[in-house]
């Protein structure tokens, strides 16, 4: 059962060492940099946005829902 556990740990150990990677100066830079960090932000943001206008646009397009002033319904009822 020893064998077994040093076995294991040792498959583990060697299993992460064989995906380490190595930054390059170039990567630390524009890690550290706000303006990248800050552009990454903002695409997030936005494609997030981009996501709701789809979907309400499908919604508006779609025969089985009407929009009111309060909201959406379901016309498949």
């Amino acid at each position: 059962m020893k064998m077994l556990i040093i076995l294991l740990l040792s498959t583990i150990l060697v299993g992460e060492t064989l995906y380490e990677t190595t930054l390059s100066t170039a990567n630390k830079q524009a890690m550290q940099n706000k303006k990248i960090k800050c552009r990454i932000v903002c695409d997030k943001k936005i494609y997030k946005e981009q996501q709701i206008s789809e979907a309400v646009s499908f919604y508006k397009k779609s025969k089985f829902y009407h929009f009111n002033a309060n909201g959406f319904e379901s016309l498949s009822r």
